[in-house]
């Protein structure tokens, strides 16, 4: 039988799972629109929608996910959350081009559960709901 605070856990987990996949739809839709519809460059839409997407990420966890009010410290550690994942993810796709057989896109792919166990984490860590252990 599960206890209570792990039930907790997993419950937030859903819920950054779900803020994820909303924040990644909007993601692939923004590139889109803005490379081909727009014509902006690669590099500019690619920074500028990464950046866009953490802040509503940061806005829809603290508020939907982990029930935590916004401010600005917290939003700058965020950010870094989700940087530092960013470079644990570019490690593990170094690590896993050098020792894995397969194609790009599908090492691309293996890196995402990797980074998101870690944002996770350090996002929990970061609101760290008092009502949970």
């Amino acid at each position: 039988m599960t206890s209570e605070p792990i039930r907790k856990i997993i419950k937030y987990f859903a819920g950054f799972a779900g803020v994820g996949g909303i924040v990644t739809l909007i993601s692939l839709i923004g590139i889109y629109i803005f490379i081909e519809l727009f014509q902006f460059p690669l590099l500019i839409t690619y920074i500028g929608i990464y950046s866009a997407t953490i802040l509503l990420s940061y806005l829809l966890n603290s508020l939907l996910v982990f029930k935590s009010s916004l401010n600005t410290k917290k939003g700058i550690k965020y950010i870094g959350i989700y940087l530092s994942g960013m470079i644990l993810g570019v490690a593990v796709l170094w690590i896993f081009e050098k020792i894995l057989p397969f194609d790009d896109y599908i090492l691309a792919y293996a890196v995402i559960p990797i980074t998101m166990i870690w944002n996770f984490v350090l996002s929990y860590l970061l609101f760290k709901p008092s009502s949970v252990c």
